[in-house]
């Protein structure tokens, strides 16, 4: 004779599987806290390019390539026609996003370090 038991599998938003209700719960809450960890510094890395963007527009600013501002294009008559090498915004936004993320492993990185001495 066999004999099989049914019984409520719960599942979390990360895939993961539980037999209990309340260890679900205790997981996804765990879950919630992090994404909310992470849309808060992703407000944060937005409000910096804002408020950059907005000081770059108001006073009539922009950010060029260093080692060479100014890139030349040939036309027909053989002169060259200069053009300011700016860079885009989303560029921009993308640069300020990596070191934030790269301070933030800093940040991480020193903690372990004074908390294992």
């Amino acid at each position: 004779m066999i004999k099989t038991e049914l019984t409520a599998v719960y599942l979390t938003s990360n895939q993961k599987k539980f037999l209990s209700l309340n260890d679900a719960l205790e997981c996804e809450s765990g879950e919630e806290e992090k994404r909310e960890i992470t849309k808060n510094k992703e407000d944060e890395i937005m409000k910096i390019y804002e408020l950059l963007a907005k000081v770059l527009a108001k006073n009539d600013w922009g950010i060029f390539f260093k080692g060479e501002p100014m890139r030349g294009y040939p036309t027909q008559d053989g002169m060259k026609m200069y053009k300011v090498n700016e860079i885009a915004s989303d560029r921009l936004f993308e640069a300020i996003e990596s070191e934030a993320i790269q301070m933030e492993k800093e940040c991480q990185n020193e903690e372990e370090t004074q908390t294992e001495e």
